[in-house]
């Protein structure tokens, strides 16, 4: 009976084989649907917080309101660069401080409501308020209504970087927003311009759109959209090889390969602009604040080895870099003229002696986020294996992007692992230096024993002038303090990996701001 039991076990496992290996070539339920009937299921790799866009900078959630949501400037990273969106034209005051805006003749709301310059105004008075978006806001110092078709945006000082602010501020309609009150961004709403309004909202599991039929730009050919939370990495791998996903894109590195026979011609390694880092704290109070050692934070940085950090958590295909900003892709980003902490273990060894720990030393936690088979995961194991081996103790810890994040930005932690998706401006920077950009930054150079009242005048001074050249050589500057600071390492900029079903054309890939109203069924 039992070897009966065995066999039939063994048998069904055969079968389910068979067909996991043949999933490239199987039949989604889609495909049995007209394409007006068809919905393109995403995944996301955690939980989206709100449906309002001014709850998070978190790149997750950003793409998804991407699809909902519009700015004055749109981003197409497949040409390069920032377009006129919401805004029709745009001109600039002589002594370069004023925007006078035009907009977009007849744009509706999804709530039918027609785009004033009123909720325009609203809408960047609400991101002036917001700490989170103060590092693209604190440049403007009012933004009017000159009739119902135009605005203007007046700045304290020139701004050269303003083109990613008229990008990042979304507008939303006045209207709905004070309507639905405290609950606006807990509830489907329908206070976006964009293609796409959200019809269902379950926050831990999936969020379901519809097509905008009155979208501006005309009726979007994908009329249904539906985005799981699907946190673990091989969970998704299997959701795509099962014909459950449409599109996967930042797919796991390490099941490249896999993924690439499931997709056949279909996928893509986009250039991206996505660099993981290493943070600490030097106001940690572990271990009788001992990272606010200098010596023992350079230590940490020279354990560690990029190069196994690239082989376990991008497969190989990312690359280890010194940079914020990869300056094939920035052209205001630094390449030279600072310390790059070079993998030196040796050298890691001498500096834990000269800070009088010839015997080693416990820093605390390593803190990341998001799957504990995703890439930050394997890296902070790295890392851990990597101080060990210089006679530094730690541990690490992975838990949801909702509970660390907001950890990171208060400084409640000692060593973290974390992505920071950039843009086409070095002045991103300020995010991470200024103090001003309260909940944005994990280090907090104000009051600090670093030169940070000289960080905060090169920010400023970076986007007092267009030349490239002076731009490039204030963040020059401003990078060499901070990695003389020993507080933020990057360490690899990964390439953005998508996948997508044989019968969705997607155009383009580009690396972060895909738009599905360009997609269509084949």
């Amino acid at each position: 009976m039992n070897k009966r039991f065995v066999a039939i076990v063994l048998t069904v496992l055969m079968v389910a084989g068979l067909i996991s290996g043949c999933a490239g070539n199987s039949v989604s339920q889609n495909d049995n649907l007209s394409p007006e009937e068809r919905t393109i299921r995403l995944r996301v790799n955690d939980s989206i917080p709100s449906l309002d866009w001014e709850q998070s900078t978190s790149l997750r959630a950003v793409k998804v309101w991407h699809q909902m949501f519009e700015g004055l400037y749109g981003m197409d990273e497949a040409k390069g660069g920032y377009y006129k969106e919401l805004a029709k034209e745009v001109s600039l005051s002589d002594n370069q401080k004023e925007y006078t805006i035009t907009l977009q003749d007849g744009v509706k709301f999804q709530n039918g409501e027609v785009m004033k310059a009123s909720d325009v105004v609203f809408s960047y008075e609400r991101a002036m308020k917001n700490p989170r978006f103060n590092y693209v806001t604190s440049m403007i110092e009012d933004v009017v209504e000159i009739n119902d078709n135009t605005v203007k945006i007046t700045l304290k000082t020139p701004f050269s970087a303003i083109d990613h602010t008229f990008f990042s501020i979304k507008i939303s309609s006045e209207k709905e927003v004070l309507e639905q009150g405290d609950k606006f961004g807990t509830i489907p709403h329908k206070a976006g311009t964009g293609p796409y309004y959200v019809t269902e909202y379950n926050v831990a599991t999936d969020i379901k759109l519809n097509a905008f039929e009155d979208y501006w730009r005309g009726s979007p050919a994908i009329k249904k959209i539906e985005y799981r939370v699907i946190s673990d990495d091989a969970a998704a791998v299997i959701a795509f090889e099962n014909h459950e996903l449409d599109y996967l894109e930042d797919a796991p590195l390490t099941d490249w390969e896999s993924l690439v026979k499931a997709s056949g011609e279909n996928h893509s390694l986009t250039k991206g602009n996505d660099v993981l880092f290493l943070g600490v704290n030097y106001l940690s109070p572990t271990n009788n604040n001992i990272l606010v050692n200098d010596k023992v934070r350079q230590a940490i940085f020279y354990a560690v080895n990029k190069k196994d950090m690239n082989s376990a958590a991008c497969n190989g295909y990312g690359v280890e870099t010194p940079y914020y900003m990869p300056p094939e892709y920035v052209a205001t980003s630094p390449k030279d003229g600072f310390e790059t902490y070079e993998y030196n273990p040796e050298k890691a060894k001498l500096l834990l002696a000269e800070a009088g720990y010839p015997d080693g030393v416990d820093v605390g936690t390593i803190l990341t986020y998001g799957a504990s088979t995703g890439d930050k995961a394997k890296m902070a194991q790295v890392l851990q294996a990597n101080l060990a081996d210089v006679g530094i103790t730690s541990a690490v810890s992975v838990m949801e992007s909702a509970v660390v994040l907001p950890r990171l930005y208060d400084q409640d932690y000692d060593i973290c692992i974390y992505a920071d998706s950039n843009n086409f401006d070095f002045n991103n920077i300020r995010q991470m230096v200024h103090s001003e950009s309260v909940g944005m930054y994990i280090v907090k150079y104000k009051d600090g024993p670093f030169n940070w009242k000289r960080l905060e005048e090169l920010v400023d001074l970076g986007v007092s002038t267009s030349n490239v050249d002076e731009r490039v050589g204030y963040y020059r500057e401003l990078w060499s303090i901070t990695m003389d600071s020993a507080t933020l390492l990057p360490c690899l900029s990964k390439p953005v990996p998508t996948v997508w079903a044989s019968n969705l054309e997607i155009g383009t890939p580009v690396p972060s701001f895909y738009k599905i109203r360009t997609f269509s069924w084949k």
